[in-house]
């Protein structure tokens, strides 16, 4: 019986589903490269932590949606000089959205206030 199962699970091969491995980790930004801005509306846009964010006394800053997980994943390239303070900044950015401004770029704004 032992010897029928060992069979049977060798013969069925491995627990995972075909095709089911992990997705490819997202291409990343040239560091050298100007950030990709370029918007028709703000729904185009997104906030990303600077090399230093808003809990390390830095700033937020507006790039394509499209393209948020290439910047993160380049990251530790682009910020592997700088040295952040664990402070919390007190940045405008910080308590900003993204927006599509002049020129179709995409721009760090202050939230609409409503009275």
């Amino acid at each position: 019986m032992r010897l029928a199962l060992l069979l049977l699970l060798v013969a069925c091969g491995s627990s995972k589903p075909a095709g089911s491995s992990a997705p490819p980790p997202p291409a990343k930004l040239d560091p050298d490269a100007p950030l990709p801005v370029s918007c028709k509306v703000s729904e185009d846009c997104a906030l990303v932590q600077a090399c230093c964010g808003c809990n390390a006394s830095g700033k937020q800053i507006a790039i394509r949606a499209d393209s948020v997980a290439a910047f993160e994943a380049s990251r530790e390239d682009r910020c592997a000089d700088q040295m952040c303070a664990q402070a919390i900044s007190s940045d405008p950015s910080c308590a900003a959205e993204a927006v599509c401004g002049q020129n179709d770029r995409c721009n760090v704004a202050p939230h609409l206030q409503s009275n």
